[in-house]
């Protein structure tokens, strides 16, 4: 019987398997291309075709992976969590300086197509500083467990 959970993964193996594909796609026309401006197209793509990828594999390993020490398991859950939230605290400050400096670069290009990259980059920054803001208040509220046993306590392990 297929679960949902293995549709899931299944679907989710399969974007990577595309992901993949444009990744090499991506990284060969990268290397082909002779302009500055073109290359850095292909480089904005390649990289997050590859960090989608990378996260896909995080929600499959967030599907499949369970803990069979609760007490390790949980500490650790809850230890990262807090460390997560102090560095996203740190690097929103940052997302905010180079946003700013990549704005008041493309006010500075004469280049259309340097001042659009320019422009590209500092909304990706600006829009990264909100999204730490949820991801943190989400991942806050996650249970310290994937999966709730008999006593909604326990940690599932596989039998072995």
């Amino acid at each position: 019987m297929v679960t949902e959970t293995t549709t899931l993964i299944n679907t989710l193996r399969n974007q990577i398997s595309i992901e993949n594909e444009a990744l090499e796609e991506l990284a060969e026309l990268e290397n082909q291309a002779a302009e500055t401006a073109v290359r850095l197209v292909y480089l904005d793509l390649r990289l997050d075709t590859w960090k989608h990828i990378k996260f896909l594999e995080g929600v499959i390993d967030a599907l499949t992976v369970t803990p069979c020490d609760e007490w390790s398991a949980k500490v650790q859950r809850y230890v990262d969590r807090v460390k997560m939230e102090r560095k996203m605290r740190s690097l929103m400050s940052k997302e905010t300086s180079m946003a700013k400096l990549a704005s008041e670069a493309a006010e500075h290009m004469d280049d259309p197509i340097g001042r659009f990259l320019l422009e590209h980059l500092a909304e990706d920054e600006k829009r990264h500083e909100e999204n730490l803001e949820n991801v943190i208040s989400i991942v806050k509220q996650l249970p310290l467990q994937s999966k709730k046993g008999e006593k909604g306590t326990d940690i599932v392990c596989p039998p072995d």
